[in-house]
């Protein structure tokens, strides 16, 4: 089975092998809107390609990423990625199950991209069950993880599906952590949330509700959607 395209962006391109996620849209916006701050380290949850690590790299030049994943095919391609980059010395990528790391390092910023596809039909193919399946990383086992490996002051930021959102606010008190702020992203102004992006901590805090729209109309991207990716793939 052959590659698919390489996503090029201005400063980086993302190799895609078939066992990986493929570039998202809402990926690549998670990947502009999400703010690590003054965040020296970072992980990444569930890498894939590399897209997260490798946006977050462009735009927080003190950061350095550990980009982890239970599939060594999507490692194989997140550190070929990785090394075609201009970030290579702050990138590294390792073939880890999250469930068996060990809390002892922690860290000043998480990202993660779960699984979207919990309780839907699963695929047959192993890889796309990995990838796109909470099949092997639950959502309990996630955040009780974060709460171990995140520093006392440091951020989490998750992009997870409107479905799981009232879930993963339970999960988060379980867990002590706070929901900061909750981005909504919308493919048009009318249309529904489809995904949200979650900003969490350990520090409580009032949290607040903002939108992301994505497109104008069919076809045409927001002004709001231009300005976010002009560092990235569109003009402006």
């Amino acid at each position: 089975m052959k590659n698919r395209k390489p996503f090029r962006f201005k400063q980086f391109e993302v190799l895609q092998s078939p066992g990986c996620m493929p570039v998202t849209t809402d990926a690549c916006i998670f990947g502009a809107i999400a703010d690590i701050g003054n965040a020296k380290s970072v992980l990444d949850i569930g890498t894939g390609t590399g897209l997260l690590s490798l946006m977050l790299a462009q735009r927080f030049a003190d950061a350095v990423f550990t980009a982890i994943d239970i599939d060594a095919e999507s490692i194989k391609q997140a550190t070929e990625n990785f090394k075609n980059s201009p970030w290579k010395q702050r990138l590294q990528a390792e073939t880890a199950d999250l469930r068996t790391r060990e809390p002892g390092v922690q860290y000043d910023a998480i990202v993660c991209n779960p699984p979207f596809f919990d309780n839907q039909l699963l695929s047959e193919s192993d890889d796309k069950r990995r990838a796109r399946h909470t099949v092997t990383l639950d959502f309990e086992t996630l955040f009780y993880k974060i709460q171990y490996l995140l520093k006392q002051d440091g951020i989490c930021m998750l992009l997870i599906p409107i479905l799981h959102v009232e879930y993963l606010q339970e999960l988060s008190k379980k867990n002590a952590l706070f929901i900061h702020h909750k981005i909504q992203i919308r493919s048009f102004t009318e249309s529904a949330p489809h995904v949200v992006i979650l900003y969490l901590s350990k520090t409580q805090a009032a949290g607040f509700t903002s939108d992301f729209i994505i497109y104008e109309k069919p076809g045409v991207y927001s002004s709001e959607m231009k300005a976010l990716m002009q560092d990235f793939y569109l003009a402006g």
